[in-house]
């Protein structure tokens, strides 16, 4: 991780770094600090424009262009210098007319992409990775062809800075700041400016402490690393760097990972995918996924492109509650989310028509959809049944003397002939195996206050204890 005891950025090597010296590098510190940016993106940048030679002379036989950040002549005038005097200096020298250059952007240079393109094409600065700098037929185009990546007549801004962003390599997903709790300044700043524009955060939010990590900002990010499959630490670690990363570039057609199991996840709550089409791939960007994303960008009103921007993803979020929580929800006592009918391992038994009796806090429907998620791990072809949660606002839910905020939920024990049917503890179709395990799964990874269930073997184990009823459904209580 490239972050030192204090909370400072420490450079990886990208490709020729070993060439310049350790000044040259803790200016570059120096300067990425006072325009706010990973210093990371600039030695990135640096590697790529001067071919891997960090060299003040460089030049492009091509464009003229010289120097670390390939000053054209035009760029050099007005730094108030010229590309000979450039070329004469020190790489160390140098370095004050790269700072010179970056200085108007600073407090936009979010992304390695945004930095690339400070250098490249500075209008399309802060305009995401999918947009779109140069389309075929066009002297531009003929120009960049070979940063066209995907062949399809268009170079975007992450297939611009793909090479440069390639610099990084493995480095890549730790190339930046571990932020928690209690951490200032600007990179948490743009931290909660993400969380805005993709909703997990209000912009009032923002406002009450900008550059905090406080509790508004880690549940927030709590909330995303959930509905990412991520782990929920409420910490800005390299993984979830990582899934902002994905974001940032694109998620699109054949993307992959935790990202694209969040999507599957939303698409299914808002009913553009079943959960057999997600099966057939989960956290895979497939041809089904493309579809459902793009049926459901068009019934949005939005571009149907088929990649999740940030309008998309806030579209989601707002048409999906049960998948992921409302800016608004987030670690909210409010029981006003409905579990979807199915997911991801699991499915309903005695569902009332709308769910009315599946309503519970944004809390417990997420542990329930990660149950489920865990759960399918272990058996892919059984999926465990949720039966009651509360009513909508919760208060008294006959013949229940619980169930009344949100957070209790009943499970049916599983049966030895896999299906989803009635059992009881000693019924010739009872798994006391399964229904075990199932128990042991929700202790290990869910810390539930208590589980009710009427069974001798389990209560003498401690797993659960005795209720009266409770012979036919496990109570669980988070």
């Amino acid at each position: 991780m490239p972050n030192d005891n204090n909370g400072a950025f420490i450079l990886v090597n990208v490709p020729g770094s070993d060439r310049v010296t350790d000044a040259f590098k803790e200016k570059v510190i120096k300067i990425a600090s006072e325009l706010g940016i990973n210093p990371n993106f600039l030695m990135a940048v640096m590697s790529f424009e001067t071919g891997e030679t960090f060299s003040p002379s460089v030049r492009n036989p091509q464009s003229g262009a010289v120097g670390l950040i390939q000053f054209m002549s035009d760029t050099a005038k007005g730094l108030g210098t010229t590309q000979q005097a450039l070329a004469e200096m020190a790489a160390e020298d140098q370095l004050d007319f790269v700072a010179k250059h970056f200085k108007r952007f600073k407090g936009k240079l979010k992304t390695i992409e945004d930095t690339y393109m400070a250098v490249l094409f500075p209008v399309a600065v802060g305009k995401g990775a999918a947009h779109v700098l140069f389309t075929k037929p066009s002297k531009r185009y003929s120009q960049n062809s070979g940063l066209d990546i995907n062949r399809d007549g268009r170079v975007t801004v992450g297939e611009a800075a793909d090479k440069v962003r390639a610099k990084l390599g493995a480095a890549d997903a730790g190339a930046g700041l571990t932020l928690r709790p209690g951490a200032e300044g600007p990179e948490v700043q743009r931290l909660q400016e993400e969380l805005v524009d993709i909703g997990y955060l209000t912009r009032a939010q923002l406002l009450t402490g900008p550059g905090r990590f406080g509790p508004q900002t880690q549940a927030a990010l709590k909330n995303f690393q959930r509905d990412n499959h991520l782990d929920a630490n409420g910490v800005f670690d390299a993984e979830t760097q990582a899934a902002f990363r994905e974001l940032n570039e694109g998620v699109k057609l054949t993307s992959r990972g935790n990202v694209v199991r969040g999507l599957q996840d939303r698409l299914t709550a808002v009913g553009a995918m079943t959960v057999a089409e997600v099966m057939s791939g989960p956290g895979v960007f497939g041809p089904k996924t493309d579809a459902a994303l793009k049926a459901f960008q068009r019934n949005n009103g939005i571009e149907p492109s088929g990649v999740l921007t940030d309008q998309t993803y806030q579209a989601l979020l707002l048409a999906a509650p049960a998948a992921i929580p409302k800016a608004d929800l987030l670690d909210s006592s409010s029981v006003e989310t409905i579990l979807p009918e199915q997911g991801i391992g699991y499915v309903t038994f005695n569902r009332e028509p709308g769910g009315r009796d599946q309503v519970g806090r944004p809390s417990t429907i997420r542990l329930i959809q990660q149950l489920g998620e865990a759960w399918n791990e272990k058996h892919l072809t059984v999926p465990i049944a949720i039966g009651d949660i509360s009513r909508r606002g919760g208060g008294p839910f006959p013949p229940h003397a619980s169930h009344k905020d949100g957070r209790d939920v009943d499970i049916r024990p599983l049966t030895n002939n896999g299906r989803n049917e009635p059992t009881n503890i000693g019924a010739t179709n009872f798994s006391h195996a399964l229904t075990r395990e199932l128990i042991l799964l929700i202790r290990e990874k869910f810390d539930p206050e208590v589980i009710f269930f009427n069974d001798l073997l389990t209560i003498e184990e401690g797993l659960t204890r005795r209720a009266t009823g409770h012979h036919n459904h496990l109570h669980v209580r988070f």
